[in-house]
């Protein structure tokens, strides 16, 4: 990553409370309070130009649902994080800056229960099936249990 863009991702995380680490050539870290995440990204989009959002990950930290976004330019990944407390799992939507962040939203909200608001299609499923209880948890939750799931989708197998 060049030292400029390097100097202005820190300038704009700095604005932000935010964190900047570069642990590794080519990788670039920046933690980003959920309040933030919107208008840091718009700064990444508008004025540097990094329009490429590889996908978005979501991670059960506990406590937390930790949300990445991942950027790419040249060879440089920029990695910006997030967390959710997992009791109230609702984050802003990039939908309005990435039309094509939808999707990956959708499959955040599919399996670890994060509403992302402003998203239009949030309550469409994405990768559960259309009979997923309500009262069960999302599937990739730490806390979830699998042979409950496969039982309350009717999916054990008999075994001979």
């Amino acid at each position: 990553m060049s030292e400029n863009l390097l100097e202005k991702l820190q300038t704009y995380a700095a604005q932000s409370n935010s964190k900047v680490s570069v642990p590794r050539k080519g990788e670039t870290f920046i933690d980003v309070d959920q309040e933030h995440i919107k208008d840091f990204i718009s700064h990444l989009i508008n004025d540097l130009r990094i329009l490429h959002l590889a996908t978005i990950t979501g991670l059960d930290l506990g406590q937390n649902i930790g949300i990445i976004y991942h950027f790419s330019q040249d060879k440089d990944t920029i990695y910006v994080k997030s967390t959710v407390p997992k009791a109230q799992s609702t984050a802003v939507s990039i939908v309005d800056i990435i039309p094509g962040a939808i999707l990956y939203e959708m499959e955040i909200h599919d399996l670890f229960g994060v509403t992302f608001t402003g998203n239009p299609w949030i309550n469409q499923k994405l990768l559960l099936p259309d009979n997923w209880p309500a009262d069960l948890p999302p599937p990739l939750l730490k806390t979830t249990k699998p042979a409950e799931i496969r039982k309350r989708l009717h999916l054990e197998v008999e075994r001979k």
